[in-house]
């Protein structure tokens, strides 16, 4: 080989050497920044409780947190998001049904969280899912039911946000209409 070709090569080794290690900087970087975060897997639907030796099978609201990350998460408040754009409106949800999780609730790596809410557990006034499509709707349409979602905050600041699946928002719009049917929202007043 000749001077020219050998230095033409060092020079390309050199290229692919500085890219090679921009990539691993990069790669490091971002396993770094990654690592630390808290991640969680959230869902809510409904769900029907078969408990045996029950006839019973009552109707549930199920919010299902599960830590798929390394680092632990407490969890502080897990709520409700509806709307759109400037039109939100924010929920925050109570539990402490006995016999299910409650906030605050840590999560270690792999651990999961069940907070269930009864459709039909009377609180001295009406039901569950009597109430909780008021609040949604409000003075609003009821199609603002369908923008439903459950929020999961953490100690760190993080939020996590998730649509509902369909059977719960299935079963709040049958509930809004059998409950409020005869009643037309301030909206259609007008």
């Amino acid at each position: 080989m000749d001077p020219t070709t050998l230095q033409l090569w060092s020079v390309i080794g050199t290229w692919v050497a500085g890219i090679g290690t921009v990539g691993a900087v990069v790669t490091s970087l971002w396993f770094a920044l990654h690592q630390n975060m808290i991640k969680l897997k959230v869902s809510a639907g409904h769900r029907i409780l078969v408990t045996p030796g029950s006839k019973e099978t009552p109707d549930y609201c199920s919010i299902r947190v599960v830590n798929v990350g390394l680092r632990p998460a407490k969890i502080t408040h897990v709520g409700w998001e509806v709307g759109r754009w400037r039109n939100k409106k924010y929920m925050l949800q109570t539990f402490g049904y006995p016999g299910f999780d409650d906030v605050p609730k840590t999560l270690h790596e792999g651990e999961e969280a069940s907070f269930m809410i009864p459709f039909l557990y009377s609180g001295g006034g009406e039901d569950w899912l009597v109430r909780f499509p008021k609040y949604i709707v409000g003075d609003d349409s009821p199609k603002l039911i369908k923008t439903l979602k459950v929020t999961v905050h953490t100690s760190v600041g993080q939020r996590f946000k998730r649509k509902v699946e369909q059977n719960l928002i299935d079963k709040i719009e049958e509930s809004y209409k059998a409950n409020n049917e005869m009643q037309p929202t301030q909206k259609e007043r007008a």
